[in-house]
């Protein structure tokens, strides 16, 4: 039976694959384990590396990105004007992404909204987490390092297997912030399976259960209206055998505190 987080190979990611390439726009699905950007010397396959030896003319640019250990789909510019006109477009929030995670826990509603505001931690390279409520009872002075972060989620099943009740789920991240779903989701008590840094270990699987499954915008050169998917990489068999490590859970404690309590704090 295929596992949902083993790539193929000695300990090697597996390549990138070319989905759909269009007047210089190229969407690749990234496997797990291939970093977005360049890494540190002797770091993993990277794609703008390996898109620099595909086209080795080509101006080389990555449009938004995916953690290391997220699979799924990528947007590279291959022309300097495109990439111009589609950072602006990301940064407008137009281009339109679209998640498959799998979760430990039963989501209380069929389709639910997660507001909130993210700060990253230099050190731990974790990222705290507030709601909507105490991010907006903090004065203007304490907000620094905080930024908003709006995810809307779908039930697309629910399951039981030995890790316990499971959900698949549909994530739209409205706003594009670091580890954005992981912690949201992990601070709902829904964490992904797979994920060491907020979700729950699960007996067999490498990575998190979390794939970029679908890309929509409109392209800058001809304005037509463009959608991409690419489904994720792991089966609907191998998910319900999912099992959990004994000791060796991992949780994530969001940062919940009350709005009065934060201020004292931060002020």
């Amino acid at each position: 039976m295929r596992q949902p987080g083993r790539a193929r190979g000695e300990g090697r990611p597996a390549q990138p694959v070319v989905v759909w390439a269009h007047e210089g726009l190229v969407a690749v699905d990234k496997p797990a384990g291939v970093l977005s950007q360049p890494g540190p010397r002797g770091a993993p396959l990277d794609l703008v590396s390996w898109a620099r030896a595909r086209w080795p003319c080509a101006h080389v640019s990555v449009l938004h990105r995916l953690d290391r250990n997220v699979s799924g789909l990528v947007l590279l510019a291959l022309d300097v004007e495109v990439a111009r006109a589609m950072h602006a477009l990301v940064a407008r929030g137009q281009l339109e992404r679209e998640y498959v995670a799998v979760v430990r826990g039963t989501p209380a509603s069929e389709r639910f909204a997660l507001r909130g505001a993210l700060r990253k931690d230099a050190d731990s390279r974790r990222v705290e987490l507030l709601d909507e409520a105490a991010f907006e009872a903090l004065p203007e002075r304490a907000r620094a390092g905080w930024r908003t972060a709006h995810t809307d989620v779908e039930v697309l099943e629910r399951f039981v297997a030995p890790l316990g009740r499971c959900a698949l789920l549909r994530v739209q991240p409205r706003t594009g912030r670091s580890h954005q779903i992981r912690a949201q989701l992990a601070a709902a008590g829904l964490p992904i399976v797979g994920d060491p840094k907020y979700g729950v270990a699960a007996r067999a699987i490498h990575r998190p259960l979390l794939h970029a499954r679908a890309l929509a915008f409109e392209h800058p050169r001809t304005g037509a209206r463009v959608e991409i998917h690419r489904e994720a990489p792991w089966t609907r068999e191998s998910l319900t055998a999912l099992r959990r490590i004994e000791h060796a859970r991992r949780r994530y404690d969001a940062t919940r505190t009350s709005g009065s309590r934060r201020r004292g704090g931060t002020g």
